[in-house]
């Protein structure tokens, strides 16, 4: 049976829908994700725009990452990060986004599968994921 996932901000004003199976969901350690997230690493799923019934843009605050084809998205009032878009072109909605709506907990069907861009990082991770050294694992060309 497939998910259905009702997300929202800190303070409840912006609203989005997720379900079935994200694309990706993973670690991605380049200086990019690190840089529009302001994060050590990027924790995320990526989804199909057909399984995410993302907000209006008009209600979001929106920050273009200068010289990149890479945006966030947000609420205006609370500041919350609710998603972005960057390659490869699917909405990325970051692990906290569900955490959030889940209890605290990341749902066992978004587990993390790997690590991209793992040559970046600015912090070891002492897993058994795949550490993924550009972004090959996922059809980038690094």
């Amino acid at each position: 049976m497939s998910e259905t996932y009702e997300l929202s901000c800190d303070c409840g004003r912006v609203t989005m829908t997720a379900h079935g199976d994200p694309e990706l969901s993973l670690y991605c350690h380049c200086g990019s994700c690190r840089a529009l997230y302001s994060t050590d690493m990027l924790s995320a799923t990526g989804w199909a725009d057909d399984n995410v019934d993302l907000p209006d843009e008009s209600k979001m605050f929106v920050h273009k990452m200068d010289g990149k084809d890479m945006t966030r998205y947000g609420c205006p009032k609370c500041g919350m990060t609710m998603y972005g878009r960057h390659k490869p072109g699917i909405p990325v909605i970051p692990h906290g986004v569900f955490r959030k709506a889940n209890g605290g907990k990341l749902p066992a069907a978004l587990t993390p599968t790997l690590h991209l861009f793992y040559r970046e990082r600015v912090i070891d991770v002492d897993d058994d994921l795949e550490k993924s050294q550009g972004g090959e694992a996922v059809g980038l060309k690094s």
